[in-house]
């Protein structure tokens, strides 16, 4: 074999492990970027409620997770339900409504369509990697509200926010 054909040989494999390395280095940054958000790990805790069952509370909880989902690169930490502070929101909704005749919000629509015992209002816990921007880079809580159906089972998001 001559020297020249080895030569030759070479470039085609050094070509065919750039190409591979970059096609690689390609689809990791696309899964990277459109990964799942993280629920392994997240803990659930719920006060004592007089409106919703334990099941109930654990479906509202999987139906956070559920969307969590779409929050790439973050980790959901902890779900919690606390039924004083919700009723401490809604009670506020009423005020500002009353201060405010033309206030309105997700919240408070639904609230007064369907009624106080079928709002639900969760502190949701998660760590962001900073790869989304909009979600920035760190620990957050953001408030969750849902709507249980008329079923008393399935719960519908009203809204998500840090506001």
């Amino acid at each position: 074999m001559k020297e020249h054909d080895r030569g030759a040989r070479w470039g085609v494999v050094i070509v065919a492990i750039i190409v591979l390395a970059v096609v690689g280095l390609f689809a990791f940054a696309l899964w990277w970027s459109d990964r799942p958000g993280d629920i392994a790990h997240a803990r659930y805790t719920y006060s004592a409620s007089d409106r919703f069952t334990r099941r109930q509370l654990d479906a509202a909880g999987k139906t956070i997770a559920n969307a969590f989902t779409s929050f790439s690169g973050c980790t959901l930490d902890k779900v919690a339900y606390d039924e004083t502070r919700t009723d401490r929101i809604l009670d506020l909704e009423d005020k500002t409504k009353r201060e405010s005749p033309s206030y309105s919000s997700s919240i408070y629509e639904a609230y007064k369509r369907y009624g106080r015992d079928r709002i639900l209002m969760a502190d949701v816990d998660f760590t962001c990697d900073g790869s989304e921007p909009s979600l920035g880079h760190g620990s957050q809580t953001m408030t969750w509200y849902l709507l249980l159906g008329d079923d008393g089972t399935t719960w519908t998001e009203i809204d998500h926010g840090n506001g």
